[in-house]
């Protein structure tokens, strides 16, 4: 028995403290499931388990804690040693930009900023470009032949008595029913009482040197007319009514000698349709703008025939266009069926040059004074030559003190007595 003692303490003595109470513990959880909730409240060995699991925590809080630490500590130690090596400083110190200042000896002069050089340079070529755009743009303002077709009409067209079709502007009665020969004539004093004279110089653009001296030479109360054929034929209407001049447009009709004189493209033929002479009306119409009608030119068989011309003189009605009969011959029924449907109109009364000579060319104009004397109203056609732009020039210089005015040919539209 005192062996079996002693051998029981022995084994005391080696047991692990800790070992034994967790054994306890684990007797003490048995017994806790046994007793009711206000035993082992109060029981010494439940308080003795409460510490030793708040014992353990403590432990185990500290263990992390510690653990942490330490591996904090040995990623920042090998991250400065990595960063501050020999061989990484070298490798940052590469890439890091250097900015490498020269140091100027004693007689040196500084270098020229190229930066601000060029600069200067971009700024000096930009305004010059500048300048030449606005060189350019007012050089184009000036020179109609650089124009577009559209911008040489721009102010010489009135929207409100044109219209766009297929083949290009036309002339039209406005929607309020103001009309365009009215829109596009000429200011002219028509409340004056004195015996009036409308001069037209004719088969205008065909040359650049006649039709320039006539635009230099003629007085504004002069009326232009233009061939539908003529080159840059915008650039001279433009020129024309920019100067303050009154327009017509030449409208070509079958003479009695066609086709041994053939007035040329788009000549109204009385062999031809009462559609394919209006399809040649619109053309001509369409090459220009700006104008008060249309001057019959030739037309000594064209103008015989009823037939052919009245569906011509409605379709210049309808156009809300003046229409004048250059007379080629007398027997023309033009100005008669023009009043006949209310069609504006005018006629000839005399060639001033047929003959092209100074003393026949005076001869017609003291005839187209006595004209319009007796009737009060008078027109006359001329061509661009010089000897007769120049007589024409001085005689109209004396009209005046023959108390006899010069009008544009929208002054006496409707005017002229055919007796």
């Amino acid at each position: 028995m005192k062996l079996i003692s002693f051998i029981t303490r022995l084994k005391g003595l080696f047991k692990n403290p800790a070992k034994e109470q967790e054994e306890e513990v684990n007797r003490a959880d048995v017994r806790e499931n046994s007793l009711s909730d206000g035993i082992i409240s109060s029981h010494p060995l439940f308080k003795s388990y409460r510490n030793l699991r708040s014992h353990l925590s403590i432990k185990k809080m500290l263990l992390y804690s510690l653990t942490t630490v330490i591996l904090i500590l040995s990623g920042t130690t090998s991250g400065w040693i990595l960063v501050n090596s020999e061989k990484t400083v070298t490798q940052r110190s590469e890439l890091t930009p250097q900015l490498k200042v020269d140091i100027l000896g004693e007689e040196e002069g500084a270098l020229k900023n190229t930066s601000r050089e060029s600069s200067k340079i971009e700024q000096d070529q930009a305004t010059q470009g500048k300048k030449q755009e606005e060189k350019i743009d007012s050089t184009s303002d000036n020179n109609p032949e650089k124009m577009d077709d559209n911008d040489l009409m721009q102010g010489i067209i009135y929207p409100h008595v044109s219209e766009e079709t297929e083949n290009g502007i036309l002339p039209v009665i406005a929607s309020d029913g103001r009309l365009p020969w009215i829109e596009y004539s000429r200011n002219f004093k028509r409340s004056d009482r004195k015996p009036r004279i409308a001069i037209i110089i004719s088969n205008l653009g065909l040359s650049s040197t006649y039709t320039a001296t006539a635009l230099k030479m003629m007085p504004k109360n002069v009326t232009l007319s233009f061939s539908h054929i003529a080159p840059k034929l915008k650039n001279w209407v433009r020129d024309a009514r920019q100067n303050g001049f009154e327009v017509l447009i030449d409208l070509p009709m079958e003479p009695i000698e066609f086709p041994q004189n053939d007035p040329g493209r788009d000549t109204l033929l009385t062999t031809l349709s009462e559609v394919e002479n209006l399809n040649r009306l619109e053309h001509i119409m369409v090459q220009a703008g700006g104008f008060v009608g249309l001057l019959a030119t030739h037309g000594s068989k064209f103008t015989l025939s009823s037939e052919v011309l009245l569906p011509v003189l409605k379709s210049i009605k309808a156009r809300g266009l003046l229409y004048v009969d250059s007379r080629s011959t007398s027997r023309s029924v033009g100005p008669e069926l023009s009043s006949s449907i209310h069609l504006p109109r005018a006629f000839n009364n005399i060639f001033i040059d047929k003959n092209p000579s100074a003393g026949n060319i005076n001869t017609k104009l003291k005839e187209l004074e006595m004209i319009a004397k007796k009737k009060k109203f008078a027109l006359a056609i001329a061509q661009p030559l010089p000897i007769t732009l120049e007589l024409l020039n001085n005689w109209i210089k004396g009209l005046k003190a023959k108390g006899i005015a010069l009008a544009p040919v929208s002054a006496i539209a409707d005017k002229q007595s055919q007796r």
